[in-house]
């Protein structure tokens, strides 16, 4: 068994990149803190540092090992946190649970303008994580995090949906790769006509995705049939292979709504898409929810005020 206190040492060296740095910010002798560095290791049986010309850097059982520790401390630094009154809080974490079946960078732009807001009382900290439903389902009645983002609805008990937006899909393509392109297109262009029309083949993401189900859907509704080219269940990926113009694709509005704005991406389709992928904030029943998680809730739901 190990000393605690030489896995903080461990823990505060890695993170703050050195020996040196790390001996004065505990307030003790680098020599002191390398013994008890040493101590630890010899414990543990695994080097976790290596020395890389004068840097330290840790080996991979130190990669491992840090990541542990690094959930124990920040554990123990929220419940800290959470028995100060909320005067005496310096800041409020706000854990939101992403689906890997949702575009990550578009979550950064829905929270972006909650971190830049101006408001008394604790400086809030978005913490943003990624995994499966069923994992984050877990985490969240656990309640390792407070919020989940998902497109599938979720049926509980325990769990309640807080928000619910309609994001219209739309065919994506590089507004570069439609320039030499000889047709005609406009709000009431059919998914079909394009289809058949261009030349290009299609972007789609892997079958274990919901948009993948819902666009095979799609396809067969229209009796349409198209090579594929490029297929992830990265659904940022995806969006970047349709900009950088591998191909064309159908995504929701929101993922690639910037590059819409900057003239990068055309979106093909009438206002309302050619059909919708509902988004979701879930979250435990419980009777009163602060200030921070009705603004989350708030953002995602102005959502469908913006198509």
């Amino acid at each position: 068994m190990f000393n605690y206190n030489h896995l903080y040492y461990f823990y505060v060296t890695a993170k703050l990149g050195g020996v040196s740095n790390a001996a004065s910010y505990l307030h003790i002798s680098q020599p002191s803190l390398s013994s008890q560095l040493k101590v630890l290791e010899s414990s543990l049986g695994k080097k976790l540092f290596k020395k890389e010309g004068r840097k330290l850097q840790l080996t991979g059982d130190g990669e491992k090992a840090f990541a542990y520790a690094r959930k124990m401390f920040d554990i123990a630094a929220d419940f800290a946190e959470s028995l100060k009154s909320p005067t005496e809080q310096l800041s409020q974490r706000i854990r939101i649970g992403v689906s890997d079946q949702v575009e990550r960078p578009f979550v950064a732009d829905l929270l972006s303008p909650l971190v830049l807001q101006k408001k008394k009382g604790p400086e809030r900290i978005f913490s943003v994580s990624s995994s499966s439903d069923e994992n984050l389902k877990k985490a969240l009645r656990s309640q390792e995090i407070d919020l989940l983002l998902t497109n599938r609805a979720i049926y509980s008990e325990d769990l309640q949906e807080l928000a619910a937006v309609a994001m219209p899909v739309k065919l994506m393509v590089s507004s570069q790769s439609l320039q030499s392109f000889k047709m005609r297109l406009s709000k009431n262009t059919s998914a079909s006509d394009f289809i058949s029309a261009a030349p290009w083949g299609l972007v789609i993401p892997s079958i274990r995705m919901k948009l993948r189900q819902e666009t095979d859907v799609y396809m067969q509704e229209i009796k349409m049939r198209k090579r594929i080219v490029f297929e992830s269940d990265i659904m940022s990926v995806v969006g970047r292979a349709i900009v950088d113009g591998a191909g064309f694709g159908f995504l929701p509005v929101p993922y690639l709504l910037e590059e819409i704005k900057l003239g990068q991406v055309s979106a093909i389709g009438p206002k309302k898409g050619y059909w919708e992928h509902m988004l979701y904030l879930i979250a435990r029943k419980e009777s009163n929810y602060d200030e921070a998680i009705e603004d989350v809730r708030k953002a995602v739901q102005a959502m469908g005020k913006l198509f």
